[in-house]
């Protein structure tokens, strides 16, 4: 990109973010945060042209931030100097170095008994004049169990990226930054083709696969988390801190294809790396997690597997999903 003489900061800021979005990401939270940051500049009397290390630091580190925050911000400035020093400018690109300890309590495990009297409960709900989610919700928690997403992911959907054809779903802007294709049973495929004729009569690409009002704008995460809960109670599931969420179905997910290979004498050294690229994972950490998770549930199961890691159940990474 060559360099424009009068771009201002909150200018280049804008033309970061359509760049990002023009490439297929969200780029909600970093937008928000670059944001911020030009109108820290600009109460500060920061000059445009350049960004420097003082008005980066007095950003970033100048309040009382919690050291996720800070990491997050840390990585939202890094792009916008790296696309500054693009256009010509002189910036200081963040160290991103801010450690963030994260606290992790045991994830939880559904047993096969559990999975049927949830999926009992969510199928039991009755229709209503005032709410869709008997016909969103058993579809919404099978891609959830099924496909191994993260629930951000699952509402992100739109109808381009399901292909009832070819059984696969198109995963954009994930958590590590990148897209991925997953293939999904065909049960799986078929409950979707099902449920998009019937909750989309006049689709268009762009629609939102799961939605609560209007076929525009996805569910928002607090409501399937608190549906969640409800379906819980009437599958007789306590709820505990550290307990069932429907997260809980993605660790599921991992944990039942696991077992499975472990069942048929698999090497599971070799599977991971398959199973960490359908998820995905940015490295093999996260996935080599759910084995412990399989051993800790399952120990009979994985007596029986291929195992050939050094130290054999690795233990939890520092951040697994």
């Amino acid at each position: 990109m060559s360099a424009v003489p009068d771009t201002t900061l909150p200018g280049l800021v804008a033309e970061l973010v359509a760049s990002r979005r023009a490439g297929g990401y969200r780029f909600k939270v970093q937008e928000r945060v670059l944001r911020q940051f030009a109108d820290h500049c600009r109460r500060a009397g920061y000059p445009d042209g350049s960004i420097t290390k003082e008005a980066v630091d007095g950003f970033l580190y100048g309040g009382h931030l919690r050291s996720s925050t800070v990491r997050r911000n840390e990585l939202a400035l890094r792009q916008l100097a790296e696309y500054a020093q693009a256009a010509g400018w002189d910036a200081c690109t963040p160290a991103a170095a801010t450690q963030v300890r994260v606290r992790h309590q045991p994830p939880y495990v559904f047993t096969d008994n559990e999975v049927r009297r949830l999926f009992a409960a969510i199928d039991s709900q009755a229709m209503s004049s005032y709410s869709n989610k008997a016909m969103v919700d058993p579809v919404l928690f099978r891609v959830l169990y099924g496909a191994g997403l993260r629930v951000s992911e699952a509402l992100s959907l739109t109808l381009a990226d399901v292909d009832t054809r070819s059984g696969t779903l198109r995963i954009r802007d994930t958590k590590n930054g990148e897209s991925r294709t997953v293939p999904v049973t065909g049960r799986l495929t078929a409950a979707l083709e099902g449920y998009i004729a019937a909750a989309h009569p006049a689709p268009e690409s762009s629609d939102h696969v799961f939605y609560a009002v209007a076929a525009g704008r996805p569910i928002n995460q607090s409501t399937v988390y608190t549906r969640f809960r409800g379906y819980l109670a009437d599958a007789g599931i306590p709820h505990f801190p550290g307990g069932p969420h429907p997260h809980s179905l993605r660790h599921g997910f991992a944990v039942a294809n696991l077992r499975a290979w472990a069942a048929q004498g698999a090497d599971l050294a070799a599977m991971l790396p398959y199973l960490a690229c359908y998820m995905g994972h940015a490295d093999l950490r996260g996935t080599q997690y759910y084995l412990r998770l399989t051993a800790d549930a399952y120990p009979e199961v994985m007596a029986r597997a291929q195992v050939r890691f050094g130290y054999v159940i690795p233990a939890p990474p520092e951040d697994e999903q």
